[in-house]
């Protein structure tokens, strides 16, 4: 983060934008931003149980790293409604508590450096998934935007055995191809896809194809699918993709690798992207040069979602359209939380 949370006063623009609404399911976003101008003591309100958050930058160091886990621990300390999920009973006890659950979580393992020792650190101070790189080359493997294609270093290889011996979740999201394979070749435990969509559906960089999502599904695996905008977004449209173009995504990884390896990661925002947000500079090459030109080019922006699923608020409406797609409730149960649930309980153990 750029600042401490209790030194950030709320932005205006961070007000009212998720409904605060009861729901009866257990629902886990596999990806979450909550930033520091977030009302904390309101996110038990807005139907996520638990928020797998970007806890850090991508490309933070080790101590800006630790200092943003810091602050975790003082907002669970502060807010009673918070506490942080270090075992899949957090994420329980949290749903019948009337608590938000707060996972926490590494987009891109830069922090590292050539120090592999620091993982162990950060697991003790919580971190409990994590990706390796985000979208551009570290010292582990290459990201899903360089062009070489590289795969796994030396050092890579090694991180793969401390994250299975540690019991942290591996998140291939981000990740180059031929890394998420060579890292799936190694792994001794499930992994994960929190945030990204069929291939197949959208050509887009950053989502994946049919045989990482078979692989990842055959070692126990779950893959999370987005209503992030732009990984909906087909290549000959002009508008802004829809809620029924998320649930074909939906429906397609269910028919590719069974329901019960479906999840949902949002990447949607609590607070906002502060001002001058280095994402701003890069997010063409991130969404694609069309989705910013014809829809919107702000990382504030509610457009940045499908319509009809861009408020988190309207997860029930979502879950009953789910159910009209002919998704069964116990698999909708699944695909909102349980099938995260299950994967947490696996790697992390009680």
């Amino acid at each position: 983060m750029l600042a401490r949370f209790d030194q950030v006063k709320p932005h205006p623009l961070a007000k009212g934008w998720h409904t605060q609404r009861e729901s009866p399911w257990l629902f886990i976003d596999g990806c979450s931003q909550i930033w520091p101008d977030a009302d904390f003591d309101q996110l038990h309100l807005h139907t996520p149980t638990a928020y797998l958050v970007t806890s850090f930058r991508p490309q933070a160091g080790f101590e800006s790293a630790v200092d943003s886990v810091c602050d975790w621990w003082r907002v669970a300390r502060t807010y009673p409604t918070v506490r942080l999920a270090l075992t899949a009973r957090d994420i329980e006890e949290a749903k019948q508590n009337r608590q938000a659950a707060i996972i926490i979580g590494s987009q891109g393992g830069d922090f590292i450096g050539q120090s592999l020792h620091r993982l162990e650190v950060m697991h003790r101070l919580g971190l409990r998934v994590m990706i390796p790189a985000y979208n551009e080359r570290n010292t582990l493997c290459e990201g899903v935007l360089e062009p070489d294609n590289a795969g796994l270093s030396k050092l890579g290889r090694k991180w793969v055995a401390e994250c299975n011996r540690l019991g942290m979740l591996i998140d291939l999201t981000h990740t180059g191809e031929r890394s998420t394979f060579e890292i799936m070749d190694l792994a001794q435990q499930p992994l994960a896809f929190t945030h990204c969509n069929p291939k197949k559906m959208v050509n887009h960089p950053r989502n994946i194809t049919d045989e990482q999502m078979k692989r990842c599904a055959a070692l126990g695996g779950v893959v999370g699918v987005t209503n992030w905008g732009p990984l909906n977004f087909a290549p000959d449209a002009t508008t802004r993709p829809t809620l029924g173009m998320f649930l074909d995504a939906v429906a397609y990884v269910a028919d590719l690798i069974g329901a019960d390896r479906v999840s949902i990661g949002t990447d949607m925002s609590h607070g906002t992207y502060p001002d001058g947000d280095l994402v701003r500079g890069k997010l063409g090459s991130i969404t694609g040069d069309r989705y910013t030109q014809l829809i919107d080019s702000s990382p504030r922006s509610r457009l940045r979602a499908v319509e009809g699923f861009d408020d988190l608020g309207q997860l029930p409406d979502v879950a009953e359209a789910m159910m009209g797609r002919g998704f069964s409730k116990a698999e909708v149960e699944g695909i909102l939380g349980g099938n995260l649930l299950r994967l947490f309980r696996t790697v992390w153990g009680e």
